[in-house]
C-alpha cells in the first residue's frame, strides 16, 4: 500500500483544500473502537442505494455477498438487528475490529450476528433477516434479503414481485411469514428458480495509465457521467485487487477520504470525468504513485 500512502501525502501537502461534505465512511474506521448509544430498529433503506447494494456485493471489500457467508449487525442483546445492511462475515469482524458503526448507514451496533443457512437453519434464518422481529417481512425486507443472500436477478425480481406478491400472501396483508417463505414452492424456493442472476461477467476494465478516459468510463456503470466516492473506492479495489487483504481496503478507504475534497474542488460529492482528468487530477496522481506496479509487481497487474 506504499504507492497510496504516497499518494496520500503528496496530495495532502499540494495546498489544496480539504474535503467537503459527508463522508460515506464512518467516522473512527482505522481509530477507536467505540460504541454509540442504540437506536431503534431501521427499516430497509429505499433509496438511493449504496453502490455495493446495487451489484448485490458486500461493501467493505466489493465481492458477491452470495459467496461467502453473510452476518448483520445487532444490539447489545446479540439478536435485535441495528440496521438492514449485509455484510460477509468475515468483513464485519474486521469493520467491529475497529468501529462499531455500519459503514453504509452509520448506525451504531454492539456485535457481529452471523447470518444461517436458509437451507439447514430455516428457523433461524429467518429469524435473523427478520429486521424488525415481527415474524414476517414486507416487500422491502423481502427484496433487501434476497438481493443479499441469493444469487438472482434483484432488478427483474423487483419489478415482479408486486405483480406476484398475492401468490404467497394469501391472507393479504401485506405481508410474508416465515412458512410462506420457507416451505416447499414457497416464494424463497420460487424466486431462487424463476429468478437466476443473469450471467454478468465483463471483459477486463481498461488501463488507467494508458486509456484514463476509458477506465472512467468502465466504472460509471449507471452512465451519470460522475463516479461518487464509494464508486471510486469499489473501482480501486478491483483494479488494484485488494478485496482478499481488508487492511489495505481499510487504509485506502481513509486515505482517499482524507484527500477527496482536493480531487472534488466543487463539493458536489462526486468527480466527474472532467475533475478526474484534469491536469494533477485523481488519475494523474493514482498512476503516478502506482507507478511501480506498472511491471506486474505487487498486486496490479495491468493498470
Amino acid at each position: 500500500m506504499s504507492w497510496f500512502r504516497s499518494f496520500a501525502t503528496s496530495s495532502s501537502s499540494s495546498g489544496s483544500r480539504g474535503p467537503r461534505g459527508a463522508s460515506p465512511v464512518p467516522p473512527g474506521y482505522g481509530g477507536a473502537r467505540t460504541a454509540p448509544p442504540m437506536p431503534p430498529p431501521q427499516q430497509p433503506p429505499q433509496q438511493p442505494l449504496h453502490v455495493s447494494e446495487e451489484f448485490g456485493e458486500c461493501a467493505v471489500c466489493f465481492e458477491s455477498l452470495c459467496s461467502q457467508q453473510t452476518a448483520v449487525f445487532v444490539a447489545s442483546d446479540g439478536r435485535t438487528r441495528t440496521c438492514a445492511h449485509y455484510f460477509h462475515l468475515r468483513c464485519a469482524k474486521s469493520v467491529a475490529n475497529y468501529t462499531l458503526a455500519c459503514p453504509i448507514c452509520r448506525a451504531p451496533f454492539a456485535a457481529v450476528k452471523p447470518v444461517p443457512s436458509p437451507h439447514e437453519n430455516p428457523e433461524g434464518w429467518f429469524a435473523t433477516v427478520d429486521l424488525n422481529g415481527d415474524g414476517q417481512l414486507s416487500q422491502a425486507e423481502v427484496l433487501e434479503v434476497l438481493r443479499a443472500q441469493l444469487p438472482v436477478d434483484w432488478h427483474a425480481m423487483e419489478t415482479e414481485l408486486p405483480r406476484l406478491w398475492s401468490r404467497f400472501d394469501p391472507n393479504g396483508d401485506g405481508f410474508i411469514e416465515r412458512h410462506e417463505m420457507m416451505r416447499v414452492g414457497g416464494l424463497l424456493e420460487y424466486v431462487s428458480h424463476h429468478f437466476p442472476r443473469q450471467d454478468s461477467s465483463r471483459p477486463p476494465a481498461p488501463s488507467i495509465a494508458q486509456a484514463p478516459h476509458e477506465w472512467f468510463s468502465y466504472w460509471d456503470e449507471d452512465g451519470s457521467g460522475e463516479l461518487e466516492q464509494e464508486e471510486v473506492v469499489r473501482a480501486l479495489i478491483k483494479t488494484f485487487r485488494l478485496s482478499s487483504d481488508l487492511s489495505q481496503v481499510r487504509d485506502m478507504r481513509g486515505i482517499l477520504e482524507a484527500v477527496w475534497g482536493i480531487f472534488d474542488p466543487d463539493g458536489s460529492g462526486s468527480i466527474s470525468r472532467e475533475e478526474f482528468l484534469m491536469r494533477d487530477g485523481l488519475a494523474e496522481t493514482i498512476v503516478a504513485s502506482a507507478g511501480e506496479l506498472a511491471g506486474g509487481r505487487g498486486r496490479c497487474v495491468s493498470f
